[in-house]
């Protein structure tokens, strides 16, 4: 549930993958090639792209927040995002 308009977000496959990737410590990148490219039929820089669209998506109900370094330790999924961002989602 968003916290900015208490809306529900339904998962499908591919947004429920990076949402059980989210570990602090594997980029999204990381986890679009591993979780998404090897199982779903679509071009990696789609999958990147449409993976980025959905995070930023998140960020905007609050729901990740993005670090710019691993997150160890979090009470809640985490997921890197570009580069060596991290997101993590909040408590």
């Amino acid at each position: 549930m968003s916290p900015v308009d208490s809306s529900f977000l339904m998962l499908n496959e591919v947004a429920a993958a990076i949402w059980l990737g989210a570990d602090g410590r594997t980029r999204l990148a990381d986890i679009v090639e591993r979780s998404i490219c090897s199982k779903f039929e679509i071009e990696p820089c789609v999958a990147h792209r449409d993976a980025q669209k959905f995070v930023q998506e998140l960020l905007w109900h609050r729901i990740v927040v993005i670090s710019e370094s691993p997150i160890h330790n979090a009470p809640v999924p985490i997921l890197p995002s570009l580069g060596s961002v991290s997101v993590s989602s909040p408590v």
